[in-house]
């Protein structure tokens, strides 16, 4: 599977020449550029793929402490449909250390890039008013 997205190549021909070798940290941007989109993109808004994305916080705020699962599982799930490139992906809620109203999960999982694996780390933070960091 190449390193990048399809309408990534199609954006910039030069990442998509033939047998080009794709490093582990191309591929590492790539997904996270891909779960960046994922978690700013609310649940539902994709007529042709209702799963990718995550639920609207200002939707879900009023069932605290469940949201937190509902969220996990959103993304979990929206990993699994649209992200075949990291594999074995385990989301597990941080909890917060200040008193704001902030959601922030830790991804882990596993990169594959050809034969290759590598082991990653991304964190994402939503805060109450609904900025999304992914790094």
């Amino acid at each position: 599977m190449a390193g990048h997205t399809l309408l990534t190549r199609i954006r910039r021909p030069e990442l998509a020449t033939a047998r080009r070798e794709v490093s582990d940290q191309e591929v590492r941007d790539s997904v996270l550029d891909h779960l960046r989109l994922m978690c700013t993109t609310r649940q539902g808004t994709m007529i042709t793929s209702p799963t990718f994305g995550v639920p609207d916080l200002s939707e879900i705020v009023h069932s605290f402490p469940d949201a937190i699962n509902v969220m996990a599982k959103a993304l979990k799930q929206s990993i699994i449909d649209h992200e075949p490139r990291l594999k074995n992906a385990v989301i597990r809620h941080v909890p917060n250390e200040d008193a704001t109203l902030t959601l922030r999960f830790e991804i882990v999982g596993t990169i594959i890039n050809g034969d290759q694996r590598a082991a990653v780390k991304f964190e994402t933070t939503i805060d109450d008013r609904r900025a999304v960091r992914v790094r």
